[in-house]
């Protein structure tokens, strides 16, 4: 095993993230996968015994997450370090876990051995950081960039039992594609909108009772947001829809609040969306 290799592959998140954008990912991914074989042979090893298979998945998984220690260790700042542990969470999601995921599927490994190495890493990760990242592969992702769609309103409407076409979703649609998109600053949070969304969606998904987060996402921003829409309030509308994203950045994202709460002091946490 070959630490070394696993480590080199952190050196390039914030190069690979800044290709994270609907135009770049597909040829970025597809050189990065090419360009790391010796590190997925490693990780997706099916040459030696289980045990000793085992053994090599839990070193390379400890090289990656020592390399990931050293590089928020060594930030002075907590904004600094949140926003360097953001974009190893981004970072992993989408490109070191999808990588996984293709090469195991490459070679026609089953299922259950593809889920078991990727839990091993987003175990480890949220051990070490406190960060919920998830195994997505490409092709979901991909999938994601192409549909431009309204993720968090219309996963809200959807645990709401609302229909597809209703009144809030087209609203809601309409005003990032208008006022949102005549600012740079709009433009710039649509794309990050784009690139986090889907991920908020899958966590919020996870939890033991989603319906209730949803319910509190429809109370406290989005039913006042389409209000605010329809009374031609537009500036207010996109402050709390800054102030809605922040939040679930922040609590899905960025930094476990709970943790945060718990020991006063910040630890960090890593499909799409409005």
């Amino acid at each position: 095993m070959e630490p070394e290799l696993i480590a080199g592959l952190l050196d390039l998140a914030e190069d690979k993230i800044a290709e994270f954008r609907k135009e770049t990912y597909e040829e970025s991914f597809r050189q990065y996968l090419e360009d790391h074989v010796p590190v997925w042979n490693m990780i997706c090893d099916t040459e030696t015994d289980d045990r000793r298979q085992e053994q090599v998945r839990t070193q390379a998984v400890d090289a990656l997450i020592h390399s990931a220690r050293e590089r928020t260790e060594n930030i002075k700042g907590r904004s600094k370090r949140e926003k360097m542990q953001y974009q190893l969470n981004l970072y992993m999601v989408s490109y070191v876990l999808p990588a996984v995921i293709a090469w195991q599927k490459r070679c026609n490994r089953p299922e259950e051995e593809t889920k078991a190495i990727t839990d091993l890493i987003c175990g480890s990760w949220q051990e070490a950081f406190g960060a919920r990242i998830q195994a997505s592969d490409y092709a979901s992702i991909q999938a994601g960039f192409k549909q431009k769609l309204c993720f968090v309103t219309t996963a809200v409407c959807r645990g709401l039992q609302k229909p597809q076409d209703c009144k809030e979703i087209k609203l809601m649609k309409q005003f990032r594609d208008g006022y949102f998109s005549e600012s740079t600053e709009g433009k710039q949070l649509i794309q990050e909108y784009y690139d986090i969304a889907p991920t908020i969606v899958k966590r919020i998904s996870k939890e033991a009772d989603p319906e209730e987060k949803y319910l509190y996402l429809w109370d406290t921003y989005i039913k006042r947001c389409v209000d605010y829409i329809e009374n031609d309030r537009n500036e207010q509308c996109g402050c709390l829809y800054e102030s809605m994203m922040s939040e679930l950045k922040e609590e899905y994202m960025v930094t476990d609040r709970q943790e945060h709460k718990n020991r006063g002091k910040g630890h960090y946490k890593d499909e799409q969306a409005v």
